[in-house]
């Protein structure tokens, strides 16, 4: 029987009460401990749990109104062999440390790469928790503990990994550590070639799934080594492009604007080396709609090149869901085809069911065609994996946002600071959630947290500050309008849009709107839904706007 990771520990909690009653409130506490997720999460696991037992009448698990659950089937206890099978583990892959300098300058980038790798192999397992590469990249240059490091990112076991130049090629030494003891539960050597660097990772993962019983059990849509490496033989790769890799990796996963380019520069370096390697067209790819986003770079160009980047790595690999979930951005966010968007990250997800990001995006999708709690429940499913991301908690946050929850939707923006105090999406959209709130006061100090993290000094607020003393809310409202008039180069359509809606305004307002919608910009992938548009709902030309792009108002 396969169960989601969550909906194991759930039936598991029941399990070892079975008879008792289990009250919500002690089940969250059970399932997610130290992390705060809605109640209406384990009537979701519930209902899937029923599926699978096939319990439509009951008999196993009962719900007791408003209080609690209740497991009412027959419960034997047998004794299995510690050093067995499992049936699922949460698991870390750590970047693989040099035990020289001599390989590729410090070797650390190649690590990562390595890393990386055997991370997109496991998370293929449906019955591991793998936590993502973004969990694990910050102990790159650190010398660490595997065991104490496991405990902190509250994982069963890690795979700790060290390599080294020999004379005909590169050798690497896998350690699987037990997180509370430190105990090597397994431990192996690989050898290759270095120019046979693929086969490393693959041979690492199929060891450890062995190891833990998995071996047969691989997600049925793909396999081990499927893609280019098993259609066209073990291809001969020159160690520096796996470093390439490693480096845009690096870059892309700081979530920062500046190092965006940095990744572009490194993956475009890495198949300009390798035309063949599909991981890094992928790379490209999300490096790519990451520039987008952050807008450092034409959303029209940057969207088209993630496009054909994303295409070119599905025509060597069918089975690399880094690619589909770049496809699956450029469908939702730039070209508003919600129907491929969602094949896109459903099959990513049917690759990898570990894909934290394909979790983040399906939510962001689903909840911008106004299925709302469907998409919080998305990325609580990214939470799962990820627990300690200040993304993912941005993007619950964001979830609450759109639910005009705006308490819950500050808690969340917080807790995404307290994990990342420089975290520029995260301060924006606090000041945003005071503002819906009608905080003005804090939305104005978040907003000058916010400025001054981009350098912006405190002297530059001065004007600012005055109109807001003055006029409060409406006199900063009218003091952007004023300043964006006088400007060589006006803000965004998006933004004008807003701040004249907020006024007013209507017809400018929808003037930028649909300027907005002709140059197709990211940020109204959400506009049925999002509150900022709020001012503009009730005007016929919103609907129009909206049909424009495919999408109906509010809600579904």
């Amino acid at each position: 029987m396969s169960l989601e990771p969550k909906a194991h520990d759930v039936l598991l909690a029941l399990v070892r009460k079975a008879g008792r009653l289990v009250t919500k409130r002690e089940l969250l506490e059970l399932v997610w401990p130290e992390s705060f997720v809605e109640e209406g999460i384990l009537a979701v696991h519930i209902s899937g749990l029923r599926k699978a037992l096939s319990d439509d009448a009951r008999r196993y698990i009962q719900t007791v109104p408003r209080s609690g659950y209740r497991f009412t089937g027959t419960v034997t206890q047998r004794d299995v062999d510690p050093g067995g099978s499992a049936d699922r583990c949460c698991i870390a892959v750590l970047p693989a440390q040099p035990l020289t300098t001599e390989i590729l300058g410090n070797g650390r980038e190649l690590g990562l790469a390595i890393a990386d790798s055997v991370i997109d192999r496991l998370g293929r397992f449906k019955q591991l928790v793998v936590r993502p590469t973004r969990a694990v990249h910050t102990y790159l240059n650190i010398r660490r503990d595997p065991a104490e490091v496991g405990r902190a990112l509250h994982v069963d076991v890690v795979i700790d990994c060290h390599f080294v130049n020999v004379v005909d090629g590169i050798r690497v030494a896998a350690h699987l550590v037990r997180s509370w003891d430190g105990v090597r539960l397994w431990s192996g050597e690989f050898g290759e070639p270095a120019t046979a660097l693929a086969a490393i990772p693959d041979a690492i993962a199929q060891s450890v799934a062995t190891h833990l019983g998995l071996s047969s059990r691989v997600n049925s849509t793909t396999r081990l080594g499927h893609g280019t490496e098993k259609r066209f033989g073990v291809l001969a790769r020159r160690p520096e492009v796996y470093e390439l890799f490693g480096r845009g990796r690096t870059h892309l996963l700081s979530a920062s604007m500046y190092e965006v380019p940095k990744a572009v520069a490194a993956f475009r370096s890495a198949v300009d080396l390798d035309p063949t390697y599909a991981a890094a067209h992928a790379g490209l790819a999300l490096a790519c709609c990451a520039q987008a986003e952050f807008r450092i770079a034409s959303c029209a160009e940057a969207y088209g090149s993630a496009k054909s980047s994303a295409l070119r790595a599905l025509a060597m690999d069918e089975s690399c869901a880094d690619a589909q979930v770049a496809l699956g951005a450029v469908l939702f966010l730039s070209e508003w085809n919600w129907v491929g968007a969602e094949r896109s990250l459903e099959r990513a997800l049917d690759l990898n069911p570990n894909h934290t990001e394909a979790y983040l995006l399906y939510g962001r999708l689903l909840e911008a065609l106004g299925q709302l709690q469907r998409g919080l429940e998305m990325k609580q499913k990214a939470l799962e994996r990820d627990p300690f991301s200040p993304l993912v908690h941005l993007q619950i946050s964001m979830s609450y946002w759109n639910q005009r929850r705006y308490d819950d939707s500050i808690e969340w923006a917080n807790r995404a600071l307290a994990l990342d105090p420089h975290h520029l999406l995260a301060r924006e959209h606090l000041a945003g959630a005071y503002w819906k709130k009608g905080d003005f006061d804090r939305q104005m100090a978040e907003m000058i947290k916010h400025a001054e993290s981009y350098g912006v000094p405190s002297d530059a607020f001065a004007d600012l500050e005055a109109a807001y003393s003055t006029g409060g809310r409406q006199g900063v409202v009218q003091y952007v309008l004023q300043q964006a008039s006088r400007q060589e180069q006006s803000p965004p359509h998006i933004q004008l849009a807003i701040y004249n809606g907020e006024a007013g305004n209507m017809d400018a307002a929808f003037h930028h709107l649909e300027r907005a919608i002709e140059s197709r910009d990211p940020c109204l992938a959400a506009l049925a839904v999002a509150p900022q548009w709020d001012s503009l709902r009730a005007d016929p030309r919103f609907n129009r706007c909206l049909a424009r792009m495919g999408l109906s108002n509010g809600p579904g």
